[in-house]
């Protein structure tokens, strides 16, 4: 059996024209708004009663390191909280940043809900408003939540 000549390049350069394709196409999705979305924070992302339970929560698991006012103390302020500190982007950095390091003394050990109030609650004392809806306790979720500044007073 004679197999056929292969031309020199030929399928590097198939594979380059499918990439760019594939990547004009994905940009223009984008474009027209099918690619993912994402909602700011600053346009109030947690309901007041979840913000409520994260002071409590708070109370409990974390102010013994970042002190009751979030100022600081063994831990780091947390007011104000720094969108770049997280590598800005979405709020699933910082839930997990949280779920996988928090509390200093037991990291992990507190339920997904828990996470979600806490972060209402930091959220709340960073001058975000709150909204109709809780916080989603996941990741996938949280990723489409865009950390950005607080609105100004």
């Amino acid at each position: 059996m004679v197999r056929p000549r292969s031309v020199p390049g030929r399928s590097f350069a198939a594979f380059v024209a499918a990439a760019a394709l594939g990547l004009m196409l994905q940009v223009a999705s984008e474009a027209d708004g099918d690619g993912p979305a994402t909602r700011p924070v600053s346009g109030g992302v947690y309901s007041d009663g979840q913000a409520e339970s994260g002071r409590e929560a708070f109370a409990l698991h974390c102010a013994h390191c970042h002190g009751s006012d979030l100022r600081g103390g063994f831990g780091p302020s947390l007011v104000p909280l720094d969108p770049w500190a997280f590598g800005g982007g979405p709020l699933s950095r910082v839930f997990d940043l949280m779920r996988t390091e928090m509390p200093f003394d037991a990291p992990g050990s507190l339920d997904d809900e828990v996470y979600a109030s806490i972060l209402a609650y930091v959220l709340l004392e960073n001058g975000f408003p709150s909204g109709a809806d809780p916080l989603p306790a996941s990741t996938d979720a949280l990723a489409a939540f865009e950390l950005d500044d607080p609105p100004a007073d």
